[in-house]
């Protein structure tokens, strides 16, 4: 195991060394927006947000160009990255940092990359797009309060409410707004002519599920007494990254596949996310976390005739038998767009 993982860094180090040389060579202009932590695993809910950070930041700051930087290819020893930024990134250029679960300490480097840039960057702005929170341990969570809060002009968010709170406590320095996650943005935008039938589950298969593989057998043999099941996950075996072209494509196309079933039942954030983009009623169950509950808490009062949170997964095929049942599919409505990320550069702004 031990040796495997080595093999793996090893083999990353091509890739890492010529990031790193692209990142240097195409900085020749004034105005620049450097992304930091820009999504290079498989993960179709990280890549959904690559591609809608990207948008916004095509729309609210097309005179800017924008250069995303690899967190491993930044921290790495064996590039000169970090050290030569220094003398490139100006105290004008903006920095924003990936959205999601990257404000912890459960593994990863991303919290560790956000400190380390935070430290060479004191006069830039800097905007930390949704994060979840969460630290286990008191002496990472000190060491990451004392990092932000020694800087000035920090606009971080918190992806909710949990996290907001956390946030705030860690955080008592700089500014933390409350915001949903960018792929929200995406919902009330695509209508789907596809015919529907049958029920999609998309679990998790990690650390972070609630139910075991036993629970969701069993699930999905209850429910296929009166219809069709898939079973999926939003993690894809498929080696894509930030830079597969296409990416907005392939995103849209997994979405697509959402709009074939009339039901879905999932306990990833954006899985729940990608239904309401597909317009299919949802039915949100437990994970081991708090980011998919709190998470369905900003479509309350906006999307109530579908999606659900269902506490006991006994209680999930008699909602299922009850969706499947409606005659007419309606289309979301979009909402956090305007709601939200239309107002951001207001906030960014502000930021002295």
């Amino acid at each position: 195991m031990i040796i495997k993982k080595i093999w793996k860094r090893i083999a990353r180090y091509p890739s890492i060394i010529k990031h790193s040389k692209n990142v240097l060579k195409s900085i020749k202009n004034e105005k620049y927006i450097f992304y930091f932590g820009v999504p290079m695993h498989p993960n179709l809910g990280d890549l959904a947000q690559c591609v809608c950070i990207r948008k916004f930041l095509k729309e609210n700051y097309s005179d800017y160009d924008v250069i995303e930087i690899d967190t491993n290819a930044f921290l790495s020893r064996f590039t000169t990255l970090r050290k030569k930024l220094k003398s490139k990134i100006k105290d004008t250029d903006l920095i924003f940092f990936q959205s999601g679960y990257c404000t912890h300490d459960l593994g990863g480097r991303e919290d560790l990359m956000h400190q380390a840039v935070i430290k060479d960057y004191p006069n830039n702005r800097i905007i930390v797009l949704p994060q979840t929170v969460f630290f286990k341990s008191d002496c990472r969570k000190k060491q990451a309060s004392e990092v932000y809060n020694s800087h000035k002009h920090i606009l971080f968010l918190a992806r909710d409410n949990v996290s907001y709170k956390l946030a705030k406590e860690m955080f008592p320095d700089i500014e933390i707004k409350a915001f949903p996650d960018i792929v929200t943005t995406m919902i009330g935008n695509y209508s789907f002519n596809n015919d529907r039938n049958g029920v999609l589950i998309c679990v998790r298969n990690d650390i972070e599920k609630y139910y075991t593989d036993s629970d969701i057998e069993n699930l999905k043999n209850i429910i296929e007494r009166n219809t069709s099941v898939t079973v999926t996950d939003t993690t894809i075996t498929k080696k894509i990254d930030a830079n597969y072209n296409g990416l907005e494509k392939y995103i849209l196309d997994y979405i697509n596949d959402f709009s074939k079933y009339k039901v879905i039942i999932t306990d990833r954030y954006h899985g729940t996310i990608f239904s309401l983009i597909a317009n299919t009623p949802v039915i949100v169950i437990k994970s081991t976390d708090h980011k998919v509950k709190t998470g369905v808490d900003w479509f309350e009062g906006v999307y109530d005739d579908n999606i659900f949170y269902i506490d006991d997964i006994n209680d999930v095929p008699n909602k299922v038998n009850e969706l499947l049942k409606r005659k007419k599919i309606e289309k979301n409505k979009p909402y956090f767009k305007e709601k939200y990320y239309d107002k951001l550069p207001e906030f960014i702004n502000k930021l002295k």
